[in-house]
């Protein structure tokens, strides 16, 4: 019986290991796509209207 409990305590930090690794790659990939798409968006909506991402001018510091 100890032997048994010991054996599956085992597999499940194993289990638990593996799960834990393959999470966060998994959460790292969602992660850069994510990134990616919101910089295709990005430059897509600078590319409809440029007006919208003017920088900002240092004018409003000298008055």
């Amino acid at each position: 019986m100890t032997k048994e409990l010991l054996n599956e305590f085992m597999n499940a930090l194993i289990d638990g290991t593996l799960f834990g690794i393959c999470f966060c790659f998994w959460m790292m990939i969602v992660i850069a796509v994510w990134r990616w798409f919101l910089g295709i968006v990005k430059r897509f909506l600078h590319w409809l209207n440029p007006k919208w991402f003017k920088p900002k001018t240092e004018e409003t510091d000298k008055n």
